[in-house]
């Protein structure tokens, strides 16, 4: 790829667009860093065309979850759009890892590009490649991006290219409108992006014609998301959602928050039983029912001897919660809970990547800091333990990093006396020797 002296490269395959191959580069005058996505001029008008209008695409729209374009260049023998780099990997890795994100994950996402598409429709652009390798998931697993916008179309161009029967796009994620060369309108990205919702919760698109449903293979996603793909991906686009604003609408109110604890419990949906516990306090769980407060002990239990791989975040969510709710149980119901945070925090492997539970961890650090004298005790007895299984200088940097979190956090607490105080003084001083 050509490049002034301005640019220095940092990543030479960062990835792949429709049209152009992109790369990761050091802005060195404004000290910043840029994607830049490069097109040999070869002997292809239409590549060419459309490469411009990507740029030309970009350069109208101004949203938080659509990179932002910074310059378009042209050499001799190559044309190159510059802009905004977003740190991450697309959905594609999340889905091929075998990882399937919670519905709190997924809500958060799919809102963010539902309203990179609305904004886009609203200014009369149709993206016509909704699909996971065009949606980059920021490295903290709260920002969606939608990227590559190579065969997105005005409705001018719309109206111009449909007389010719011009089709383009990916098969699998394609409308049937798409399919038949007709012309589009809003409605074609919202079908694929009901697909790409549907295969980022499953793991596959669903089979043509036999619909399998969600909530049936996965008791942490609510039935109302299977209810919305359905309005999604309906072949009569005239039975579809009107537009992305609906769609905005019906993911977001897909989880109920209204429903009383012990209705939750009695059906025992995993999605429902965290979104009630999301509502409550320490002191407000306390102060449930023994029988509700062991029913939901029970429930965790059981996820952890079953270890569904779909369940996997979802039962990830159930343990950080636990771990600041369940403060005021007894020390043996919060002593499985504490061991459960320190292995699904620390030593699970989620996908191919070993990078235990960020949230878990935060949880565990927050618990360290503001238990009472009982839930201390337990903390600080996990954490010796969590010391003495390990050679702590075989551990990545992450790792004994919150783990001193924990024990500053632990050694800060009021609570900390006597035993415990010395007994964690050296713990923090093994830390903090190996972490130098």
């Amino acid at each position: 790829m050509e490049t002034t002296e301005r640019y220095r490269l940092i990543d030479e395959a960062h990835g792949e667009g429709a049209f152009g191959k992109i790369q990761k580069f050091q802005d060195v005058q404004l000290e910043r860093i840029v994607a830049i996505k490069g097109l040999k001029l070869l002997d292809d008008p239409d590549a060419k065309e459309r490469f411009i209008r990507e740029a030309k695409t970009l350069a109208k729209m101004s949203h938080p979850n659509v990179p932002a374009i910074y310059d378009v260049k042209f050499f001799e023998s190559e044309m190159q759009i510059l802009f905004e780099f977003v740190e991450g990997q697309n959905l594609r890795k999340t889905i091929t890892d075998k990882t399937i994100p919670t519905i709190k994950q997924v809500r958060r996402w799919f809102v963010q590009i539902a309203l990179a598409l609305d904004h886009a429709h609203g200014i009369g652009i149709v993206h016509r490649d909704v699909k996971p390798e065009n949606i980059i998931i920021s490295s903290d697993q709260m920002t969606a991006v939608l990227v590559d916008f190579g065969i997105a179309l005005t409705q001018d161009d719309v109206q111009q290219l449909t007389s010719t029967g011009y089709v383009i796009g990916t098969p699998a994620y394609m409308s049937p409108e798409q399919v038949e060369g007709k012309e589009l309108d809003g409605r074609t990205d919202v079908y694929s992006l009901g697909l790409t919702l549907y295969e980022t919760l499953s793991g596959h698109l669903p089979s043509p014609g036999d619909y399998r449903e969600l909530s049936e293979e996965n008791e942490a996603i609510p039935p109302a998301v299977d209810e919305l793909v359905r309005k999604c991906i309906h072949h009569d686009r005239d039975r579809r959602l009107a537009d992305v604003k609906e769609f905005i609408t019906d993911l977001s109110q897909s989880i109920r928050t209204d429903v009383p604890l012990s209705s939750v419990l009695t059906d025992a949906r995993l999605h429902e039983i965290s979104a009630a516990l999301n509502q409550l306090s320490a002191e407000d769980f306390h102060a449930k029912p023994k029988g509700q407060r062991l029913l939901i002990l029970q429930r965790l239990k059981g996820l952890l001897r079953t270890d569904k791989l779909e369940l996997q975040l979802a039962t990830a969510q159930l343990i950080e919660l636990l771990v600041k709710l369940a403060v005021f149980e007894s020390e043996t119901d919060y002593e499985e809970v504490v061991e459960a945070a320190f292995i699904w925090g620390f030593d699970r492997a989620y996908g191919e990547s070993w990078q235990g539970n960020q949230e878990i961890r935060d949880t565990l650090i927050f618990a360290a800091k503001q238990a009472g004298q009982s839930a201390h005790a337990v903390l600080s007895a996990q954490f010796i333990k969590c010391l003495t299984d390990k050679s702590l200088s075989d551990l990545p940097g992450w790792y004994r990093y919150d783990l001193r979190k924990i024990v500053s956090g632990l050694l800060a607490n009021p609570a900390c006396v006597d035993r415990a105080a010395e007994n964690l003084a050296k713990g923090y001083e093994l830390v903090d020797q190996v972490s130098k």
